[in-house]
């Protein structure tokens, strides 16, 4: 065996004891979580940061495409420009669930949220029905495939488990990547 064949031998049986290590419950993660500059609750709790890591790429994924999807909505329901416009194509009981969070934002008005617009308050399930409901006049030409609001709503278990603190199987990752990339290779080629 070469000095070159030894040295990747031994450098890829680090790296796999390294990953098998890094798996371990009870061994702090890499990756810090702190509360203060001084209290890091990856030592405290190593197994829950490392599940959060987890979860936090599926989260980020569903956190860029439901924004997106907002601003597709508002961009395409908007006529010449005007952003109040988009709103009268929102169902009635939709725009009812809404006016009721806005009332839920108006007394919370003391935390930090900052103004959200009508968009920012609905579900991924909500901006999935505002798209299939106005399919024909808005939506078919740039979305081209009805199937693929049936593809997104198949996603919102997994977004539901994923915003309630759970993590999800790489196969499930996979499905929401998936998804993804259907929708913005599509929509947004």
């Amino acid at each position: 065996m070469t000095t070159d064949s030894r040295a990747a031998l031994f450098l890829m049986l680090g790296q796999a004891a390294e990953r098998t290590i890094d798996r371990l419950e009870e061994v702090v993660p890499k990756e810090t979580l702190l509360l203060s500059p001084s209290y890091d609750l990856a030592t405290m709790v190593p197994d829950k940061v490392r599940s959060a890591s987890e979860a936090a790429e599926a989260f980020r994924l569903f956190f860029v495409f439901e924004s997106y999807l907002r601003e597709l909505i508002v961009e395409v329901l908007s006529k010449d420009g005007q952003e109040a416009d988009w709103w009268t194509k929102v169902p009635p009981d939709l725009q009812a669930e809404v006016a009721k969070l806005e009332e839920q934002e108006e007394i919370k008005s003391w935390m930090a949220l900052g103004s959200r617009d009508k968009s920012a308050l609905m579900t991924l399930p909500q901006l999935l029905r505002v798209i299939d409901m106005n399919w024909k006049d808005d939506f078919s030409d740039l979305v081209r495939d009805k199937a693929l609001i049936q593809e997104a709503r198949l996603l919102v278990h997994l977004r539901n488990t994923v915003c309630h603190m759970s993590t999800i199987s790489s196969e499930e990752m996979d499905r929401v990547r998936q998804t993804m990339r259907d929708w913005f290779r599509v929509v947004a080629p």
